[in-house]
């Protein structure tokens, strides 16, 4: 038997130069899914605000078009639709809607300088609103939202 005879494979040098390249590639790998996944968390966060934003301004603008009437309410407002009542009470930090006492949606928004008026006078509990204006922020940015009731004269009667 030849004992002399090499056998072909790896030395422990090129053994330990391999995983360290691989210890390398994953670190790499690692630290970039990082930053992405970070990234795509802090877009999504953002989206939706902004899907908040979008949804309660549609939804404000809609019921304000199609209200009979607008009441002021304790802590918002009281729309008169022809499906029936929807009411606002706006808080610090959210909004509720409540359509028809049938679904209650939450925006979580918060709400500064509120204002309910009546052809450019403040309006209290109980009266007839054609204005509503509040402001609210989205990182740090203040966004002004402003709603106008058109009265006819016959819903005004």
């Amino acid at each position: 038997m030849n004992l002399s005879k090499k056998l072909p494979g790896f030395t422990l040098m090129e053994v330990t130069i391999a995983m360290l390249i691989a210890a390398i590639a994953i670190a790499i790998t690692f630290t970039a899914y990082r930053i992405v996944s970070g990234s795509y968390f802090s877009f999504n966060k953002k989206q939706e605000k902004v899907a908040t934003l979008t949804t309660i301004d549609k939804l404000l603008k809609q019921d304000f078009i199609k209200a009979r009437s607008i009441i002021r309410t304790s802590d918002g407002i009281f729309l008169e639709l022809n499906g029936g009542i929807v009411t606002y009470s706006f808080k610090d930090s959210y909004i509720l809607r409540d359509q028809f006492s049938l679904a209650i949606d939450t925006f979580k928004l918060q709400v500064n300088d509120l204002n309910c008026s009546f052809e450019n006078d403040k309006v209290e509990e109980g009266k007839e609103v054609d204005l509503l204006s509040f402001r609210t922020q989205l990182d740090g940015d203040i966004i002004p939202f402003q709603y106008l009731k058109i009265y006819s004269a016959q819903d005004l009667f």
